[in-house]
């Protein structure tokens, strides 16, 4: 569920790692405005009267708070010291002045600080429903979900539509096991936020803590569904057994995966960005294409962790978005499977091997499994585009271009073919082919166009790229002029470029995907252009990075001038 509360966007943190990270001046200095704060109201307050409150929800709440730790005892001793300097000025600091040092606290991560000021504020009779709410935040904020709990039931009793509160109650109740109250929120939330889709992610939460894995299922499958802005398919996680791939605002990854029956698979999704810390959500489809299993959170952080086993052989997918808690970030993407494949089920795994066995250089066993893959399913265009790439590696480039062609036959909504012919061709000295396959693997692959300004002589400029963008920048060129082009990736992020320079009638000339095995730059060189017009450089990203910063260099050589021999007429005079 959205864990970053509305009014304060605070990321969350251990409580180990919130009382460490405050340094010994900061707690002397919150101590001593908590003093003042109290001692300067305290001439003029009348004695605390409790918080009227007759609802059964209370009441019950009062016993859950009786049996956990007494969590704000520091602050309760600062109050205690600030009684009995009760003959301090009582104007020394006013209301709203008490209200800023709270919501500077609150800010900054001191929570007890801030409950300490919200505190003496309520007892002033200053319990207006966003200082309630704030200090529910607070108690929220250090794990004291009862008393977060006991606030937020104050701001409803009051203003029952507040959604801040419902969502935020909705929290507090699960972490303390009151999941059928938990429940009663979220639906509540559900009634008066119908076209949202996080109440759908709160709810599937409270039903996978309380256990009710199917109803989690549903509920998950409905907030993707309302959630995403684009999907991502990715097959290389099978044969990396891990990926870091770039989260953002409704994104969703999908992973396939072949098991068979009884294998034990699993998956992780773990944020390597703590400032950003990503909050994954993953959950996995059966071979019928149904929810199986899902995890939000496990451990200490918003980290996800799926283990389970196949209940029958067939292709899997792992699906991955974001939850509430962060949206933005890298996330590590683990995969692992253990057990006995059956005959039949083991595509993935003969793939795998073959994979592995092509980037160590055994091209026979990669030919081999690669085939036997075929074996098992003759219409594998993943499988016979990479017997397409092996034979490039061993130099056959002739069967390197039938077998990539056969993959694109099979799949046409397959992009990668284009991209592995691409390079076969420009390994060929083919490259007007090469900058049309080159051409069709950046346009079927792209999910955003960017247009760039004209480009006149030599230029240097730096571009962000990430997954599927495409940047057309147009430049003026005459006839006999030579271009040198390179771009190359910069920190932070990696990038692995790709570039095709199209001709003034949009027919692509050239173009270049690494200038080596272990370089993952893209130049053209000393190509020298055959007309005059606007020419265009597509600039997008290939197989190996598509997330950071790239630098674009192009440098523009004048054609010679032409030289006429003098006419020296018949008699040479």
């Amino acid at each position: 569920m959205p864990k970053s509360y509305p009014q304060y966007d605070v990321p969350k943190r251990s409580l180990k790692d919130r009382v460490f990270s405050q340094r010994p001046s900061a707690l002397i200095i919150e101590g001593l405005l908590v003093l003042v704060a109290v001692v300067a109201t305290i001439g003029f307050l009348s004695p605390a009267m409790p918080v009227v409150d007759n609802s059964d929800t209370i009441a019950e709440l009062e016993a859950v708070i009786a049996a956990q730790e007494t969590a704000l005892a520091e602050a309760a001793e600062a109050v205690a010291r600030a009684a009995e300097a009760a003959s301090m000025p009582r104007n020394l600091i006013s209301v709203s002045a008490a209200k800023d040092m709270a919501w500077s606290s609150l800010s900054s991560e001191e929570y007890r600080s801030a409950i300490s000021l919200y505190t003496s504020l309520i007892a002033m009779g200053e319990a207006d429903l966003d200082t309630v709410f704030a200090r529910g935040y607070a108690y929220s904020m250090i794990d004291e979900h009862a008393k977060a709990a006991q606030d937020y039931t104050t701001v409803l009793q009051q203003s029952p539509s507040d959604v801040a509160a419902l969502n935020n109650r909705c929290w507090a109740f699960s972490e303390i096991g009151q999941f059928d109250r938990a429940l009663a929120d979220c639906n509540d939330l559900l009634a008066l936020s119908a076209a949202e889709a996080y109440p759908y992610l709160n709810r599937g939460i409270v039903y996978e803590m309380k256990g009710e894995m199917d109803k989690a299922l549903a509920d998950y499958v409905e907030y993707m569904k309302r959630n995403k802005s684009r999907v991502v398919r990715n097959e290389n996680l099978v044969w990396e057994g891990s990926l870091e791939v770039p989260m953002e605002e409704g994104l969703i990854y999908v992973f396939p995966f072949n098991a068979s029956a009884g294998q034990d698979v699993v998956v992780s999704a773990t944020s390597i960005q703590r400032d950003l810390d990503a909050d994954p959500l993953v959950l996995i489809l059966d071979p019928q294409g149904d929810p199986l299993i899902a995890n939000d959170d496990t451990g200490e952080w918003w980290d996800s962790l799926v283990e389970f086993r196949a209940p029958v052989s067939g292709d899997y997918a792992i699906v991955m978005t974001h939850a509430g808690g962060s949206v933005e970030g890298m996330v590590e993407v683990a995969f692992d499977i253990a057990g006995q494949f059956t005959m039949g089920n083991d595509g993935a795994l003969l793939k795998s091997d073959a994979y592995r066995a092509l980037m160590s250089g055994d091209y026979s066993a990669a030919l081999e499994n690669f085939r036997r893959a075929l074996g098992i399913n003759h219409q594998d265009a993943e499988a016979m585009n990479w017997l397409g790439v092996t034979y490039r590696y061993m130099g056959d480039y002739e069967a390197s271009v039938t077998h990539i062609g056969m993959a694109m036959r099979m799949d046409e909504s397959y992009s990668l073919p284009y991209l592995s012919r691409g390079i076969t061709f420009e390994v060929m000295g083919e490259s007007a082919a090469s900058a049309a396959d080159y051409f069709q693997y950046a346009m079927r692959n792209r999910s955003r166009t960017l247009f760039h300004a004209e480009l006149e002589g030599d230029s240097s400029f730096e571009l962000p790229m990430r997954e599927g963008w495409v940047y057309r920048i147009p430049l003026d060129g005459k006839r006999g002029q030579e271009l040198d082009i390179s771009v190359a990736t910069s920190e932070p992020g990696f990038v692995d470029p790709l570039i095709i320079l199209i001709d003034p009638d949009g027919k692509p000339l050239t173009g270049d995907d690494d200038i080596s095995i272990s370089e993952y730059d893209a130049t053209i060189s000393d190509f020298q252009l055959p007309k005059s017009g606007q020419y265009t450089l597509v600039l997008s990203h290939a197989e190996g990075g598509s997330n950071g910063m790239v630098n674009v260099d192009v440098a523009v050589t004048q054609p010679s001038a032409m030289s006429i021999p003098h006419y020296m007429g018949c008699n040479g005079h």
